[in-house]
C-alpha cells in the first residue's frame, strides 16, 4: 500500500492515468529511495551497484531530482528519477528508470516518460536527455518510441534527447 509521507518529503503533483494508474511527482525520500534501489540493483540492465556508490547516489536523488513513481492499484510498480535543476542550460535528465518484474508488459515505463516530458513542457524546459545502452533493447524501443534521439553513441551507450516543440 502507497503511504506518501513515506514515500516523499514533497509531493508536488498526482497524474491520474485511469482507475488503476497514478503517477505521483515530487522529492523523495532518502530512505525510501535507498531501500528501493538497493532492492531493485540486479534488476537493472547493469546493476547500480557495480557503477556507483548507492548510499551516494541516493543522497543525491533524495535532495537534488525530481522524482515520478508509478502506482499500479495503489502499489508502488516503478519510477524514474530525474534532474530539473539546470536553469541555465534549462535542460532536463532521467537518470534512472525502473518497474518492477511483475508490473512490466503494462506500459507503465512508458507512462512515466510522457510524465516526465509532460513536466518538461509545464516546467518551461527545452529538453530532457538520458543516457541507455543500445543493447538494452527494450529501454531504447522505449525512448525512441517516445520522440527521443540518438546524439551520440560510444562503446555501447547511447546519448538520446528530446527536445520540448
Amino acid at each position: 500500500m502507497f503511504k506518501p509521507d513515506v514515500t516523499f518529503d514533497i509531493v508536488e503533483k498526482l497524474i491520474k492515468i485511469s482507475e488503476d494508474i497514478i503517477i505521483v511527482i515530487g522529492k523523495p525520500k532518502n530512505r525510501f529511495f535507498n531501500e528501493y534501489i538497493k532492492h531493485y540493483d540486479n534488476d537493472f540492465y547493469e546493476p547500480l551497484s557495480s557503477r556507483t556508490n548507492l548510499d551516494a547516489f541516493s543522497e543525491k536523488i533524495s535532495s537534488l531530482s525530481t522524482t515520478f513513481v508509478i502506482l499500479y492499484k495503489n502499489e508502488i510498480a516503478g519510477l524514474i528519477a530525474s534532474y530539473f535543476y539546470d536553469k541555465e542550460l534549462n535542460n532536463g535528465f532521467i537518470t534512472l528508470v525502473h518497474v518492477k518484474s511483475e508490473y512490466r508488459g503494462l506500459g507503465l515505463s512508458y507512462h512515466l516518460v510522457k510524465a516526465v516530458q509532460s513536466y518538461t513542457k509545464e516546467n518551461g524546459f527545452n529538453q530532457v536527455n538520458l543516457v541507455v545502452y543500445k543493447e538494452n533493447k527494450s529501454a531504447y524501443k522505449l525512448y525512441t518510441r517516445c520522440g527521443f534521439l540518438v546524439i551520440s553513441e560510444n562503446n555501447g551507450r547511447c546519448n538520446m534527447c528530446w527536445t520540448n516543440k
